[in-house]
């Protein structure tokens, strides 16, 4: 083999592996709102040919920042909203940036509320949660000042992580549906669940609706987000990203996307019937 073969092959190796997707299991997430968010964003981005996989952890660890900065109370659990409202203030990460996550919420949860107790200075409990919160290469990123700004390269590409998540969501807009027996069809009204911290508010049209919607948005190559649970209030949120005929008489089964894992399921998904759907939906997040 001549060394002029040797070095084009391994120039051909080299472009090959830049354009090689990024691993898309990112293990048992605690916030499952905030993976069924980035799923459909990633699943839309995919339509236009970027293979993008985002960090969830770096959202989840601005909500936790937030929270234990402002005295508000720390939890994981939230809706998907909040995951959007969280980017549109503190942007997006590639997965690849991640140097440490979240292994027990439960946990660190406790950890950050001991710390809030022992420490009254904002410098000295920032310093401090950074040990405990999600880690990032690269990125220089302090909440406490002012116009603070993190950077980093991404397929040559230097982005702000605002700037990033100004290019992935571009043309990217959700509206939210929900149901309630007490307001009229089309009406914007606030989600009563425990999770909806912020009033977030939903339109109200009734669950056939809703399923009708997920059908036409999915057929269009578009994800929803979904929350579901025992007597339609949200327990638990998954990505919706195709459907599969069922028997005769039977509307279509919705493929879903778990924040669980490649090793769960079927690489990750699962198959829910169109009954499943009408009887536990909380609420859904459909892309415009």
């Amino acid at each position: 083999m001549t060394r002029a073969y040797i070095i084009i092959l391994l120039i051909l190796l080299y472009l090959s592996s830049c354009n090689k997707q990024e691993p898309t299991n990112q293990g048992r997430t605690s916030a499952c709102w905030v993976y069924a968010m980035c799923a459909c964003i990633e699943h839309e981005a995919r339509q236009i040919g970027d293979s993008v996989i985002l960090s969830r952890q770096w959202l989840l660890a601005r909500e936790l920042e937030e929270q234990t900065l402002n005295g508000e109370e720390i939890v994981i659990r939230n809706v998907g909203p909040e995951a959007l409202r969280l980017i549109s203030r503190y942007g997006l990460v590639p997965y690849s940036f991640e140097r440490s996550h979240i292994n027990n919420g439960a946990v660190l949860i406790k950890k950050i509320k001991l710390l809030r107790e022992q420490v009254d200075d904002k410098e000295v409990l920032l310093s401090r949660l950074k040990d405990l919160l999600p880690r990032f290469s690269v990125i220089d990123y302090n909440p406490l000042e002012k116009n603070a700004k993190g950077s980093f390269y991404y397929y040559s590409m230097r982005y702000t992580p605002l700037q990033f998540a100004e290019s992935v969501m571009y043309r990217i807009h959700y509206d939210w549906y929900a149901n309630s027996s007490e307001k009229k069809r089309g009406e914007k009204f606030v989600l009563d669940d425990k999770d909806n911290r912020r009033q977030y508010e939903y339109v109200n049209i009734s669950y056939k609706e809703m399923y009708d919607m997920v059908v036409s948005s999915v057929k269009a190559g578009h994800a929803v987000y979904w929350e579901y649970g025992d007597n339609h209030t949200s327990g638990h949120a998954m990505a919706i990203v195709g459907l599969k005929k069922a028997g005769k008489g039977r509307g279509d089964s919705i493929v879903c996307l778990n924040s669980y894992g490649s090793e769960w399921g079927n690489n990750g998904k699962c198959v829910v019937s169109s009954q499943y759907f009408l009887s536990h939906t909380c609420n859904i997040g459909v892309c415009k």
